[in-house]
C-alpha cells in the first residue's frame, strides 16, 4: 500500500461527465454483519461525512449509490471513479452476502467487521462468508476475473485494546487463508489487506478511514 493520503474531495458528475464516469467507474460492494458500520463507511466513501457516535440507521434493503468521484491527495491527483457503492443489510447473513458477490460481480468487496464483538462470533461470520465465496469464485470465472480487490475492515478500532485487535486480526487472517487460498491463490489470499477502521466522528479524525479509501483509489485506478 502507498503512503497515506487524505481524501480531499467528492464530486457528483452530471450529464456527459456522469455517463463517462459510470462507464469507467468501479462497483464497490460493502458487506458484513449487522451493526458493523457498513452504511457509515458507504456514506463516508460517497460524501466524506462522518456521523457522531450513537447515530444509527438500519439498512433493510440493498442500497445503491449514484455515480460519484473521490479525489485523493493535496492536488486531487489520485481519482477513484465509483459507478456505484452497494450497501447490504447485515441481517441477511454471510452466505447471502457471498451470493451477492456472484450476482453483482463487483470490482471490490469491502468486508466490515465489528471489533467489539467476540473473536469467535466474528470468525464464525467470516468463515461462513469465505466458505461460500469460495464456491462463488470457483463457479464464476467472470466474477473472479472482475473482482480486483477484497479489503477487510476491523471497525470500531477505538473501542478495543491493542492486544485484542491483534488477536482479532490474526483470527481474520486465518479464515481468509483457510477458505480463499484455493480460489484466489495463496499469494493473493495472503495479500488481502486487513485495516483498522473508525467510521464515526472521534478525536482521532478520519485518518484510518482515509487510509482505506486511498488504498481503494490506488488499487482500482
Amino acid at each position: 500500500m502507498g503512503t497515506e493520503i487524505k481524501a480531499v474531495g467528492r464530486a457528483a458528475p452530471k450529464g456527459v461527465a456522469r455517463l463517462r464516469t459510470f462507464a469507467r467507474g468501479k462497483e464497490i460492494l460493502v458487506v458484513g454483519p449487522s451493526s458493523a458500520g457498513k452504511s457509515k463507511f458507504a456514506q463516508y466513501l460517497r460524501l466524506g461525512t462522518l456521523d457522531p457516535e450513537g447515530t444509527r440507521e438500519m439498512t433493510y434493503h440493498l442500497t445503491k449509490s449514484p455515480t460519484f468521484v473521490v479525489h485523493v491527495g493535496s492536488q486531487g491527483g489520485l481519482t477513484l471513479n465509483v459507478r456505484r457503492a452497494v450497501d447490504t443489510p447485515g441481517q441477511t447473513g454471510p452466505m447471502q452476502h457471498a451470493f451477492l458477490v456472484g450476482q453483482r460481480k463487483p470490482h471490490a468487496v469491502i468486508v466490515l467487521l465489528d471489533s467489539t464483538k467476540s473473536v469467535s462470533s466474528t470468525a464464525r461470520w467470516l468463515s461462513l462468508f469465505c466458505n461460500y465465496l469460495d464456491t462463488v469464485l470457483r463457479r464464476g470465472r467472470y466474477t473472479k476475473r472482475k473482482l480486483r480487490e477484497i479489503v477487510v475492515l476491523l471497525n470500531k478500532r477505538d473501542k478495543i485494546e491493542k492486544h485484542e485487535y491483534e488477536t482479532l486480526k490474526e483470527s481474520v487472517r486465518t479464515e481468509l487463508n483457510r477458505y480463499l487460498a484455493v480460489p484466489l491463490g495463496k499469494q493473493r489470499a495472503a495479500a488481502i489487506p486487513v485495516f483498522p477502521c473508525i467510521s464515526i466522528q472521534t478525536p482521532q479524525g478520519s485518518r484510518l478511514i482515509d487510509t482505506v479509501i486511498t488504498h481503494l483509489a490506488e488499487r482500482l485506478a
